[in-house]
């Protein structure tokens, strides 16, 4: 993986490539005065001390005009709109401001002062940079840096020593050797005459785990004859075809927000409602039994996903139950539920009968950590997309696809879009978001055949396990990601301490290795980059094999300019020879966890067997 350079020569003067004006502040005279004392003391090595009376002056001009960091934000949309349209000039607002050379300012400031002054500037630098979502200072000339802004923020100074500034300076994040399918079992299953029938019952609140063992096991499990009762009720089960068609079940599971689908609906909306499922957990599955005991007789296995916590509500069935897991256990549970819940997986997760298994090796170890069972690991595939193949054609191998969430990153393809267009070098790359990708936007069947047509995909992950990454990697999509992706990554609820607990987590501190595995401040209102740096080994974004990372946008856009269609192909290549032989290894791994579900039945079909045989008295 690349390093991580953060020097203003390395990220600026090397590539000789123009920067937006968003980012440089070129054409203003005070901001151009002020970049010159700055790149002077990254010369003389006094940065972040210096230039102080500058970085002084700069704030105070900017807080005599009476704006906050909602009007900042504004300005630097504002930038980027102006900058795309040749026709439109620069407003007054966009350009007095230059988000970036005050952000330095501000870093400048906190360094030479202690206490609350400094906690203020690192704060007010921080809600500029707004969670991430304006960061791109490695692609600008301006020397600060979020990850020592919060870094200083999150861990104050010892009282009146001004030189305890700490700085952030990470070597490229290593993947973690651990094993993306745990346990294998080298034994192999004899195929039988007849294969056996196994019946699989799913709900739950967010379908991107239920599609994908729908799809596999359905599909690819050749040793059995599988049934899958498709019950979910989440607002994307259409496109994983598991979507109910028992009405009792979205009738049960109470309120139309949770499974209907609209125009933007996101993955907590109707948070409140999920909540009040989990709270009344109980009592429906007491409800879900009486209604479904008698048509569900013959069910092997019920399936439990996003959240976990939904595996109560099979509790009434003593059936096998299969936990399929993608986020921590106490998502929607209730806090005053939790530690009863605790106790209640544990024994679940400890149950012969049952299988419980984890998507990453990121979560097996917050399982581990909250728990103190380690549960196997089996890697999602993407098995769907995993059909199309990357084919760039001649007239497409111009085109390359930025995946961001735009509410989390709203400025970045923009930004992109005008680095190509200012520089000659890398002006034929035409860089389009999903939304641009007519087959994406109008949800056609053939989407992801269509997304699999770009030079390749610059990814910029808003969660650890994104599942958009894993997608375009099924299909062979060259990918390109931030080095430093893990700024970003850890912003959902695998990163947040609200829902991981550590007051009634099992772990033995002794013999823990790690720091506790979560890397956000409560609410994911901060990061703790040292923290995520530290996590980020453990995230499939770092040890998929045969992806690439850019240090800068620059450094990104003469990337994809020299890299040969040849270089890409073979990088294709190479994903899709790692996709296939760990879709062997999960495939194996799936055989077994069905037979270890079905051994209830076949226990009862022995005993039933061997049961003695009352004696026939002939009169």
């Amino acid at each position: 993986m690349a390093a991580i350079d953060q020097s203003v020569g390395a990220r600026f003067n090397s590539f000789g490539l123009v920067i937006p004006e968003a980012l440089s502040c070129n054409s203003s005279a005070h901001w151009s005065s002020y970049r010159l004392a700055v790149e002077s003391s990254v010369e003389e090595g006094s940065f972040p001390k210096e230039p102080y009376d500058e970085s002084v002056s700069v704030f105070q001009s900017w807080a005599s005009l009476g704006r906050g960091p909602t009007d900042e934000l504004r300005s630097f949309g504002k930038q980027l709109q102006e900058a795309q349209s040749s026709h439109s000039a620069a407003s007054s607002d966009s350009a007095s401001s230059c988000l970036f050379g005050l952000v330095t300012a501000l870093e400048v400031i906190a360094r030479r002062n202690v206490g609350h002054v400094r906690q203020q500037m690192l704060a007010l630098a921080e809600e500029l940079l707004y969670f991430g979502s304006t960061d791109v200072l490695s692609s600008s000339p301006w020397p600060a840096r979020r990850s020592d802004i919060l870094l200083n923020l999150l861990h104050p100074e010892q009282k009146g020593l001004e030189d305890d500034w700490k700085t952030f300076s990470p070597e490229a994040v290593r993947p973690s050797p651990l094993p993306f399918v745990w346990p294998l079992s080298a034994v192999k299953i004899p195929a039988e005459m007849e294969p056996p029938r196994f019946r699989l019952w799913l709900t739950d609140q967010h379908s991107i785990m239920s599609g994908e063992i729908a799809y596999l096991f359905t599909r690819h499990l050749q040793n059995f004859r599988v049934r899958v009762d498709r019950q979910s009720v989440s607002l994307y089960c259409r496109f994983h075809s598991v979507c109910f068609s028992d009405g009792r079940v979205a009738a049960l599971l109470r309120h139309p927000r949770i499974y209907q689908i609209r125009p933007g609906a996101g993955f907590l909306d109707g948070l409140e409602e999920v909540e009040k499922v989990g709270r009344d957990i109980d009592r429906l599955a007491r409800e879900f039994h009486h209604l479904f005991r008698t048509s569900l007789r013959t069910v092997d296995a019920f399936m439990c996903s996003i959240p976990i916590y939904w595996c109560k509500l099979y509790q009434h069935f003593r059936k096998p139950i299969l936990g399929v897991m993608d986020q921590p256990i106490f998502l929607f549970v209730q806090p005053h539920l939790r530690t009863l819940w605790l106790r209640d997986f544990r024994e679940l997760a400890q149950d012969p009968k049952n299988v419980f298994v984890c998507d990453t090796a990121f979560l097996q170890l917050q399982v581990l950590w909250q728990t103190g069972l380690k549960l196997p690991v089996a890697r999602y595939l993407a098995i769907q997309t995993a059909r199309w193949q990357w084919r760039a054609s001649e007239e497409s191998m111009s085109r390359i696809l930025v995946v961001q969430q735009q509410l989390h990153r709203p400025f970045f393809l923009p930004l992109l879009k005008e680095f190509s267009a200012l520089n000659a070098v890398t002006r034929k790359l035409q860089v389009v978001g999903f939304e641009e990708v007519p087959a994406w936007k109008s949800g056609r069947k053939d989407r992801y055949k269509r997304l699999a047509e770009h030079r390749a995909a610059v990814v910029f992950p808003y969660d650890v396990h994104f599942i958009k990454l894993l997608e375009l990697y099924s299909m062979g999509v060259p990918l390109y990601l931030p080095a430093d992706f893990f700024m970003w990554a850890f912003s959902w609820t695998v990163s947040d301490p609200a829902v991981m607990e550590p007051a009634i987590a099992q772990n033995a501190s002794e013999t823990w290795p790690h720091p506790p595995p979560f890397c956000a401040t409560k609410g994911l209102r901060h990061i703790d980059p040292a923290r995520c740096h530290y996590w980020a080994s453990y995230s499939d974004i770092a040890r998929l094999p045969h992806m690439a990372y850019f240090a800068s946008f620059p450094d990104l856009l003469l990337q994809l300019h020299s890299a040969s269609s040849e270089d890409l192909l073979l990088r294709s290549k190479a994903m899709r020879a790692f996709q296939a032989e760990t879709t062997s290894q999960v495939l194996a791994f799936w055989q077994h966890a069905v037979l270890r579900l079905l051994s209830r039945r076949t226990q009862a079909k022995e005993s039933r067997r061997n049961r003695p045989q009352s004696a026939c008295v002939v009169p």
